[in-house]
């Protein structure tokens, strides 16, 4: 802790205490700007010299004058005026980490937005394959984000000739159905291939492609 008491000529006195001794020289810097000279005027000693600033703590200073610079704006100290100041929370790099990690995140979803964006629709589908697609979702009518993604991996399969699934066919797949997408298709796939459901599973040689499996297709088409 680093204590500083400036002592004026009118028996005032102004203590300041901080832990940090560069909080401590700005305050101080600015307290000697904006004093009003009356009360900068110093006060003869016997020996001649003038009292100037006086520090307790673990800094101690002194000098035989005060010259302020030229105030900018006057203010009033009654004698035996005392100011303290806390010591400041210290500044941490939180709110910027966090800000970084938003943009982070947002840059990656715009990166596999983009990514996605690149839709799969093979040229060689028909019309009629679309349809189709599209009656099979729609008849299947799956609520929630993971049995989505199974009845278009499987409708994909039977309507389209598409061998599993992956983020970017599912982007297209969505579009097709008129279903809202979610915010991370690969999330969503791992999330339904895990083994606490098992609704899908990844076919190997192929990565990030899944397919539905038996359980998956139980639990999302009721009809078959």
């Amino acid at each position: 802790m680093v204590k500083i008491s400036i002592s004026l000529p009118n028996n005032a006195q102004i203590t300041f205490e901080s832990e940090e001794p560069e909080v401590l020289h700005e305050v101080v810097g600015i307290v000697l700007r904006d004093l009003p000279k009356e009360l900068m005027r110093p006060s003869q000693s016997t020996d001649g010299a003038t009292e100037g600033i006086v520090t307790n703590g673990t800094t101690e200073k002194s000098t035989k004058a005060i010259t302020p610079t030229q105030p900018t704006e006057k203010m009033t100290m009654k004698p035996t005026a005392r100011v303290e100041t806390q010591t400041p929370i210290p500044e941490t790099n939180e709110p910027e980490n966090l800000t970084k990690l938003a943009i982070s995140e947002i840059t990656n979803t715009n990166l596999e937005s983009d990514r996605q964006a690149v839709s799969l629709q093979p040229a060689f589908l028909s019309d009629s394959d679309c349809v189709d697609f599209k009656n099979f979702c729609r008849n299947a009518n799956p609520i929630g984000d993971m049995r989505r993604v199974v009845v278009a991996a499987v409708g994909a399969n039977r309507h389209l000739g598409v061998d599993g699934v992956n983020a970017d066919d599912l982007w297209w797949l969505f579009d097709a159905a008129g279903w809202r997408k979610p915010d991370n298709f690969t999330q969503t796939l791992r999330n339904a291939a895990r083994s606490k459901f098992g609704w899908l599973e990844r076919i190997p040689g192929r990565s990030g492609r899944y397919a539905a499996t038996p359980i998956g297709i139980s639990k999302t088409l009721t009809s078959d």
